[in-house]
């Protein structure tokens, strides 16, 4: 697990006013503001999504930023999974109480090969997982919501901020495809 990439995902649920609580490499999170989640049958979600789809989530980010989540990484490397079922059953019991909530993976890729992308996406369905957000998404989010002349009490907002004010994403920002 790596803390940097999990606190980064907090952040982008909290920017986006989830309350967010952590358990391990685990978040639960949940969207007060909304009321009625917008339908969608994408699994695939943009940082967009995210706050119009999602009211309540298990979030679990993989922090494999080398590696792409093909099949053969989603076979050898069940942990992706763990999330799912054993002990954190009854910790969403108790977070969720009885509410709807939605199982989410924050992952570095997929495949580039469209049969591979599809074969992961099947897996992923298969055991549990409703919507994929991928990191790209998600810092790309953040960086966008983040305010240059705002101070924020997060670490990590904090140094987005200040590499915003120094114009590190400047030039970036209008030719980034996200």
């Amino acid at each position: 697990m790596s803390q940097a990439s999990v606190e980064i995902v907090m952040e982008f649920f909290a920017i986006h006013n989830f309350f967010v609580l952590k358990k391990e490499d685990i978040l639960f999170v949940k969207n007060a503001e909304l009321l009625e989640p917008e339908a969608t049958d994408r699994f695939i979600l943009s940082g967009d999504e995210v706050t119009k789809v999602i009211s309540s989530a298990v979030v679990k980010p993989v922090c494999w930023h080398t590696m792409k989540i093909t099949p053969v990484v989603l076979s050898r490397f069940p942990e992706i999974f763990e999330f799912l079922k054993g002990k954190y059953v009854l910790e969403k019991k108790k977070f969720f109480h009885g509410e709807g909530f939605k199982n989410i993976l924050v992952i570095p890729a997929l495949p580039a090969s469209d049969k591979l992308q599809k074969e992961s996406i099947s897996i992923m369905k298969q055991e549990g997982v409703d919507h994929i957000i991928t990191f790209h998404s998600v810092i790309a989010k953040l960086i966008e919501k983040i305010d240059a002349r705002n101070v924020y009490l997060s670490s990590v907002n904090e140094v987005i901020r200040v590499l915003k004010f120094y114009r590190f994403f400047a030039d970036k920002e209008q030719k980034l495809p996200f």
